[in-house]
This record gives structure tokens, C-alpha cells and sequence, in this order.
């Protein structure tokens, strides 16, 4: 069984305060007891995340899913500039919102422009026109933030739960399914 994840992040290269945010964010998850309050080894990372709680089950479309009983199952905040991918599930589209050419089986160094923090934009290599990240339509969704919460091993979460994540980020976000 592979694990995988779904990471909810703001649509913004740049998330103002992160380190409040995420702090609200986790005080609010830990008040719905959706997570625990205490890091722990629950995350496929070296840093500790927050374990899966009880609460977990009202904000879950499949909680009979919900995994309990996995040593990976809880809640990783990244709060540096990071690239949320699919992983295995890897990228259909890349859609240049200037040339509306498709540009997913380009050569892929045009991503490090913003992984390497140089630009909040992304230089099409087709049209060689450099737009904002956000305005390129990943399918299946990509995330790049500053900012982002990834659920490790958790089935899906409820359409209301995403909306409440989103109006406390107070902008769009990219809801980032992963398979590793």
C-alpha cells in the first residue's frame, strides 16, 4: 500500500504571516479535535506533524476510512516555499494562460524560476512570456505557497471542511492530491 496525501494550499506564492496563520489554523484544528495538539513521528518527514484525532471523522467524506491504526496518519504544516505536487499521480495539463498551449511534456525547468525563489512567475518556454504561477492551469492541481497543510493517509475531506479551510486563509486555494 502506498501512502498518499491531500495538502490545502493558498493561492498565493507569498502567504503574509504564515507563522500566525499556521499557528491559528492548528489552534482551530486542535479545538474541533480534529488533530492532537502534541507533535509527534506521524508524517513521511523528518520534522514531526500532528496526529489524527477523533474529531477527524466530521470533517472526512469515507471517516469508516479515516486511519486510526497507520503510524503515518496525521497533519504536516509547511511553512517554507515549497512545490506541493502529485507525485505518482504525476501532471496531465500545463496550460499557458497566454499561448493556451498545453506544456506538461516541455522540459520542466522552467518550475525551478519559482522553486528557487528567483520569481513568482513562470516563464512559458513555448510563447517565452513570464506570468504568475497561479494563472497556469495545473491539471491535476498543483500548489506553491509559503504556506500549506498536508493530511497524510487521510481519505477525503468534506466539501464544507475545504470551504471553512479556505475563508480562515482568506483567499483561493489549491487542494493538491498526492500519491507517493
Amino acid at each position: 500500500m502506498s501512502d498518499h496525501s491531500i495538502s490545502i494550499v493558498p493561492r498565493l506564492s507569498i502567504y503574509p504571516d504564515k507563522e500566525i496563520k499556521a499557528k491559528a489554523i492548528l489552534a482551530w484544528l486542535v479545538s474541533l479535535d480534529i488533530v492532537k495538539p502534541t507533535p509527534s513521528d506521524c508524517i513521511l518527514s523528518s520534522n514531526e506533524g500532528y496526529p489524527i484525532s477523533q474529531g477527524a471523522k466530521n470533517v472526512s467524506s469515507e471517516p469508516d476510512l479515516l486511519p486510526f491504526d497507520l503510524l503515518t496518519n496525521g497533519l504536516e504544516i509547511i511553512t517554507e516555499r515549497h512545490v506541493f505536487h502529485t507525485g505518482q499521480n504525476g501532471m496531465e495539463v500545463l496550460m499557458c494562460p497566454n499561448c493556451k498551449h498545453d506544456i506538461a511534456n516541455e522540459d520542466w525547468d522552467f518550475l525551478s524560476e519559482w522553486s528557487d525563489n528567483k520569481s513568482n512567475n513562470l516563464t512559458c518556454p513555448l510563447c517565452n512570456i513570464a506570468t504568475d504561477i497561479h494563472k497556469f492551469q495545473f491539471i491535476p492541481e498543483w500548489g506553491f505557497c509559503n504556506l500549506g497543510f498536508t493530511f497524510w493517509n487521510w481519505p477525503g475531506l468534506k466539501n464544507s471542511f475545504i470551504n471553512d479551510f479556505k475563508q480562515i486563509l482568506g483567499c483561493d486555494i489549491n487542494v493538491v492530491y498526492t500519491s507517493i
